[in-house]
């Protein structure tokens, strides 16, 4: 007795003279954001796009490439103040904000900064726009260059803390993270760890703030730098 296999769905295809530069880009952030640079190939690409992969080798030489492409266009969406937009202080929480906002809503932005140099005009114009604004606040060079990193280490590290948090409550939706932190912190001996559980309620607050929490960071980070 022959047995028929089952027939295959055929693969959806984009039709014939579709496909572009920024179609390819708009799908590499999809893939980055969902699985990371890690899980990031081109035949994975290819699948979101639903082509054959050598019709994105038509568009870019290959994944280093389009990583650096899709670096660049992400660093893009970032605005810069322009001059004479308000005093340096505010520009600065301006622009470290939508730094902020660009890597905590683009976990691939944050993870290709972290595992890639820096290139093309995008990022060198950010950290140039930060510099200069810390110079026009009255840092002396050393200070200001010093501040820069300061506050890069900060966002970059506020904006990570965010991404695996929701990352970490998507993955344990159905456990109740955020219960099962107040109940652990409820479950501490008060004569041992007096202050956090205290401070638990404002603590646990302080943790799902986001945005807020950053720049009340933000804000308190520029008061030290800028005084000095």
């Amino acid at each position: 007795m022959t047995v028929t296999p089952p027939a295959r769905s055929p693969r959806r295809r984009v039709p014939r003279n579709t496909l572009n530069p920024d179609r390819i880009l708009d799908a590499a952030v999809a893939l980055l954001d969902r699985h990371g640079p890690e899980a990031f190939t081109m035949r994975a690409l290819a699948q979101e796009l639903g082509v054959g992969t050598m019709a994105v080798y038509s568009h870019f030489k290959g994944k280093d490439e389009i990583i650096d492409a899709v670096n660049e266009r992400l660093l893009g969406e970032i605005e810069l103040p322009s001059g004479g937009s308000g005093p340096p202080r505010g520009q600065l929480i301006e622009l470290c904000v939508g730094v902020y906002r660009l890597f905590s809503e683009h976990p691939s932005a944050l993870q290709l900064l972290t595992s890639r140099p820096l290139r093309g005009d995008e990022a060198i114009a950010v950290i140039d726009r930060m510099l200069c604004l810390l110079i026009e606040a009255g840092l002396d060079p050393s200070a200001a260059a010093r501040a820069q990193v300061a506050l890069m280490q900060y966002t970059v590290g506020a904006a990570l803390w965010v991404v695996r948090r929701k990352r970490a409550e998507c993955e344990e939706a159905e456990a109740g993270l955020r219960e099962r932190i107040r109940g652990r912190l409820a479950d501490l001996p008060p004569d041992s760890y007096p202050s956090l559980v205290g401070l638990a309620p404002e603590l646990v607050a302080a943790q799902q703030s986001g945005r807020a929490q950053y720049e009340g960071g933000l804000s308190a980070l520029l008061d030290g730098l800028l005084r000095t």
